[in-house]
């Protein structure tokens, strides 16, 4: 195959034009809205009400949170100078920043279905690249577990955040620390393939916690939105860590006094398959003390608490969700030095992948579906170090996600793929 070269300003235009943002969906379906809570990064109307079996129901109260997909006025013009109040929900501080740094940020409304490779639901997974949900109130259904595991196995960001447990806001019998185990340990998919356990714990560090990571290469407590020193647990719980069931699962803040083990860790992160995990359990540090107007229990834990850390720490677990490899350690030199560009994509008959090799290595590509399966593997050996191209024929593959995963000097990048025959 003959080999291209791309000037710095061609290589530009492709990532802008091929690489979207970041999206983040944020859940709501899960009651996070229920009682005193207002885990949503928008709301325009407050009228929904939280029965016992998670639905919407008029017995109730009736004016609780209805978030809406896209938050409301547009994040489009959003600056660094633009308040939180831009936006109703006790989350719209973090979104904004977010925002801020790059990313698109949704919700998915309440009535609208969780699904990863349903190529009909508009908010399928698959559209997002971090999907958030903090402290549902309601287990998740077979179907959707499965959809959160195959979305997380095939490249994309989970991120778990719990509170204490008998916190059932709902009272439909399961708190957020329940439904999280129950989801970790009965997916069918894998039992506890993600490396930890929810404890059913209440406890608060009243007063500020130091007992987290100082390691420099630490993403989550030295990331790069500020370095993390101290955090404050408001009744909320921790994880024990399972190494044997999943190496690279990590503790990053550990419970007040408890030493640094697999006990007792507040914050963790994990990989699975080509994707990423980060867990937290409390969910007072997310809140900015605004949102719902009926609830009277809000507090500002993101910026007020723990002197400000509580932003840096949960903006560098988004920044670390956001960073896309697969399960490798591929560092930031890494990446930029084998730079991998995939178009058109959403691609019809054909794909073409160009990768930067600055090495003598070579480079392989595998193509794999959503069911693990390699579709198709093709080597080059570079002699010079430059741009490889790979053309793929993509007009016999069926509809779907695909990742094109890209191997130069025991480096990997995986680049998400989607087939459209409409």
């Amino acid at each position: 195959m003959r080999k291209i070269f791309l000037s710095s300003a061609i290589c530009f235009f492709l990532y802008q034009t091929v690489f979207s943002q970041i999206k983040i969906l944020f859940d709501a379906t899960k009651a996070e809205t229920a009682a005193n809570a207002d885990w949503v990064i928008d709301a325009d109307v407050h009228n929904m009400g939280w029965g016992s079996t998670g639905g919407y129901t008029c017995s109730c109260a009736s004016n609780e949170s209805n978030a809406q997909r896209l938050p409301t006025p547009t994040q489009t013009v959003i600056t660094s100078s633009t308040p939180e109040t831009y936006w109703d929900g006790c989350l719209s501080h973090w979104a904004i920043d977010c925002v801020n740094k790059g990313y698109w940020v949704e919700t998915l409304p309440f009535g609208t279905a969780l699904t990863y490779g349903n190529s009909s639901n508009a908010q399928d997974l698959s559209n997002y690249n971090i999907f958030i949900v903090d402290e549902p109130n309601v287990l998740f259904t077979s179907a959707e577990k499965i959809a959160l595991m195959n979305f997380v196995q095939n490249g994309g960001s989970l991120l778990m955040i719990s509170d204490h447990t008998v916190s059932d806001r709902n009272g439909d019998g399961f708190d957020s620390p329940a439904i999280w185990n129950d989801f970790i340990t009965n997916n069918g998919v894998s039992n506890n393939g993600f490396g930890f356990i929810y404890e059913l714990q209440n406890f608060s560090d009243a007063s500020t916690n130091s007992n987290v990571s100082i390691a420099a290469t630490d993403s989550i407590t030295k990331g790069s939105y500020g370095t993390v020193t101290q955090v404050k647990w408001s009744n909320g719980t921790c994880m024990t860590m399972n190494p044997s069931q999943n190496p690279n699962v990590k503790g990053h803040v550990w419970k007040s006094g408890k030493g640094q083990t697999d006990t007792a860790a507040t914050v963790v992160t994990t990989r699975y398959g080509c994707g990423k995990v980060a867990a937290m359990g409390d969910s007072s540090p997310q809140d900015d003390g605004t949102g719902d107007p009926n609830d009277n229990s809000l507090y500002n834990g993101y910026i007020v608490d723990a002197a400000g850390n509580h932003q840096k720490l949960l903006m560098n677990m988004v920044i670390w969700l956001a960073q896309e490899d697969c399960n490798t350690s591929i560092n930031n030199s890494t990446e930029e030095n084998n730079a991998a560009l995939v178009y058109p994509n959403p691609a019809y008959n054909t794909a073409t992948v160009i990768c930067t090799n600055t090495s003598s290595a070579k480079t392989v590509l595998t193509v794999i579906n959503m069911s693990g399966q390699q579709i198709e593997v093709s080597q080059k050996q570079n002699k010079d170090g430059v741009n490889e191209q790979f053309i793929l024929n993509t007009s016999s593959l069926p509809a779907g996600v695909y990742y094109c995963k890209i191997i130069i000097a025991e480096k990997t990048i995986t680049r998400k793929l989607i087939i459209s025959k409409s």
